[in-house]
């Protein structure tokens, strides 16, 4: 039995790696150069968060890229700093409105729960090498 992995989720895994390698390298680089720039306990916050996906990205793209399982873990947590970031950006300077925070994080949540699909598909036994009964 062939693969079920169809050229749909080969450019789904390209694209992933792309965006948690671009965002792990910005990350990492944005995290330190801007290190105690803030003013706010929540500009902190961002500045840490930052260099939080930074990592989490390159880590996640070594194991997609690797294709190993443990990625999915560090995929949703890479998720949930990188839908976090935007939203308290944008309050904690105090010119946004509680719409747009929720706009950026929903916006990005979005592309995060496309990564973390593909995570979970890509990282996942192939399916015909899996034993029948």
């Amino acid at each position: 039995m062939a693969s079920r992995r169809t050229i749909g989720h080969t450019t789904a895994w390209i694209v992933s790696l792309v965006l948690l390698l671009l965002t792990g390298v910005l990350g990492v680089y944005n995290g330190l150069t801007e290190w105690g720039e803030g003013t706010s306990v929540w500009q902190h916050s961002v500045t840490v968060g930052v260099f939080v996906y930074g990592l989490l990205g390159l880590v996640s793209a070594y194991g997609l890229f690797r294709r190993q399982r443990w990625t999915l873990p560090a995929v949703i947590a890479w998720a949930v700093v990188i839908t976090y970031v935007p939203g308290v950006a944008v309050m904690a300077d105090g010119d946004g409105t509680l719409g747009a925070a929720i706009a950026a994080s929903a916006s990005t949540a979005l592309i995060a729960l496309g990564v973390i699909w593909t995570t979970k598909v890509m990282t996942r036994p192939d399916q015909s090498t899996v034993p029948t009964s």
